[in-house]
């Protein structure tokens, strides 16, 4: 049986791991989830198993979870905004970030990095044909 010691525990950890995926995701990076809806959901129906009174005693926990869940969520759909942008060929701000950042020749930890510069294009009206 699991007491509420555990659950808050367990609570706790999922949703510190909730957030630190928020942080990713809204980082770009890929995110594995697998596995995520039947935890919450174990977690979910161990409270729920509880006597009213210490199931009671949870809620702050599960409401952090949940606000946690619907943080992410919304990191997520931002996520997928702008992958589904990039895949129509709308640049999206981390690339564009690296793009600017390599065109100032500045690396991304400040320090200089390579400049290229390019001898001017002649005008279309002056190229030989």
């Amino acid at each position: 049986m699991t007491t509420r010691t555990d659950l808050r525990r367990d609570l706790a950890a999922v949703a510190t791991a909730l957030e630190d995926a928020r942080a990713q995701a809204e980082a770009g990076a890929p995110l594995d989830l697998a596995g995520l809806d039947e935890r919450v959901g174990a977690l979910c129906a161990a409270a729920a198993g509880l006597p009213g009174a210490q199931a009671k005693e949870l809620l702050p926990e599960l409401e952090r979870l949940l606000g946690t869940l619907d943080s992410l969520a919304g990191s997520l759909d931002r996520q997928h905004a702008l992958l589904r942008d990039a895949a129509e060929g709308r640049p999206d701000p981390y690339t564009a970030r690296q793009r600017a950042t390599a065109a100032y020749g500045r690396s991304a930890q400040g320090e200089p990095g390579p400049v290229a510069i390019a001898a001017p294009s002649a005008p279309e009206s002056e190229k030989p044909a």
